[in-house]
């Protein structure tokens, strides 16, 4: 009988990771792939399992920071989870995300994160949407904006240079929900190269007239989802920050003088107002897109670390289930002063109930309580409580967060 080792990565390892990696998403290994691996991501970021000493299945957790409410709580992004097709529905990347709990909690990670088109089953291991955005689809030549700011110059950025996009990014993402911490190789890999394409991405400052940096683009021109296979192009925009409306203003109408391109694509937080601003709005293609998925790894933690934003103190008793994580499995007392928020398991009945799913999106903000409460995510048991939930999980600003991992 074959033995399936499950444990981290160790150097002699990575060599075969990347392999797995590429093949399971049908893409082709490669030495360069292997050798950014090497350089870039340590090997016990990753777990993988064994079957008679070759990998077949691997899931990786890079730490880092995400912002809400003004502070920073340890976040492990996740990705990619891959596992070779002749491998599949053998449990083994069930067996992979339960172990990465267990070390992200062990680690002193509350908080992870991942993006994939397969809700359903990341849904069972208590991962759940919880961070939103939205899609503008447009064509330069046809759309024009209704305001203009002040003059800036936009200035091109190299990618030795990106702590001078870095700096901007920081002062954006300082007060706002969603924002992750970009380390050196995040933005020299993941914002500005496209691997896909081998090529480096386009990226610019906005610059004030005092020569201050105010705002931040990163785009790439794509093959055109209207004529793939002909010669026109499509723009694609990778990252967009501002910290002022001059800059925002100058972003976009930097973007509308791209009218070569076919069409341009933008993501964008939820209740942001381009399309509004516009002359004719309904030159704007306005789709849904979906944020991350959002995992509480410990309840304890987490409520810890995350900010009060509320209008005065709270006290409730809050009931999780969470099977995949025994650990936050049970009823919690939130309580808040100074600012701060806690968490201890108590033997109180619980004032509400919910899934560790849907926590998610209460923590993040994308939904109140009382949204939660109308939908049935949310379970009332005391109705005061409801309000001082709504208080627990109040925001500065809605989540997003326009990175991918």
């Amino acid at each position: 009988m074959s033995d399936v080792v499950f444990r981290p990565l160790r150097p002699e390892d990575v060599e075969q990771a990347a392999h797995v990696e590429a093949v399971a998403f049908y893409g082709r290994p490669t030495p360069e792939r292997t050798e950014l691996m090497r350089r870039h991501l340590a090997p016990d970021w990753t777990v993988a399992a064994f079957l008679d000493g070759r990998l077949v299945a691997d899931v990786r957790t890079m730490p880092t920071m995400r912002r809400i409410n003004g502070a920073g709580i340890r976040f492990g992004a996740v990705g990619p989870v891959a596992c070779l097709a002749e491998h599949r529905r053998k449990g083994y990347v069930a067996r992979l995300l339960r172990l990465s709990l267990e070390r992200m909690r062990e680690q002193g990670i509350p908080l992870s994160g991942l993006h994939t088109p397969h809700d359903d089953l990341y849904r069972r291991y208590g991962w759940e949407r919880a961070e939103g955005n939205k899609q503008y689809t447009f064509r330069a030549k046809d759309v024009s904006l209704r305001l203009r700011g002040r003059p800036g110059t936009l200035e091109p950025v190299k990618v030795d240079d990106w702590r001078r996009l870095d700096d901007v990014h920081r002062r954006y993402a300082q007060p706002r929900n969603g924002p992750l911490q970009r380390p050196e190789p995040w933005w020299q890999h993941m914002i500005l190269f496209d691997h896909i394409r081998n090529r480096s991405r386009d990226a610019f400052l906005w610059l004030n007239e005092h020569g201050e940096a105010e705002g931040l683009i990163v785009y790439v021109p794509v093959p055109s989802a209207q004529d793939p296979d002909g010669d026109s192009r499509d723009l694609f925009v990778r990252d967009m920050v501002s910290l002022t409306a001059d800059a925002y203003l100058g972003l976009w109408h930097h973007l509308l003088v791209h009218d070569i391109a076919h069409h341009i694509t933008v993501f964008v937080p939820l209740h942001d107002p381009f399309a509004d601003l516009v002359v004719d709005p309904w030159k704007v293609e306005v789709g849904r897109s979906q944020g991350a998925m959002i995992r509480i790894v410990d309840v304890e933690q987490a409520l810890s670390q995350r900010p009060y934003c509320g209008r005065g103190d709270v006290s409730f008793t809050m009931r999780v289930v969470d099977p995949s994580a025994p650990w936050n499995d049970g009823v919690w007392r939130v309580e808040t002063s100074d600012g701060r928020m806690q968490a201890q398991l108590t033997q109180a009945k619980p004032d509400v109930e919910l899934s560790v799913n849907f926590l998610a999106p209460l923590f993040t903000g994308l939904i109140r309580a009382d949204q939660a409460a109308g939908v049935g995510t949310l379970k009332v048991n005391r109705e005061e409580a409801l309000e001082q939930a709504q208080e627990a999980f109040a925001v500065t600003h809605p989540p997003f967060c326009n990175d991918w991992y």
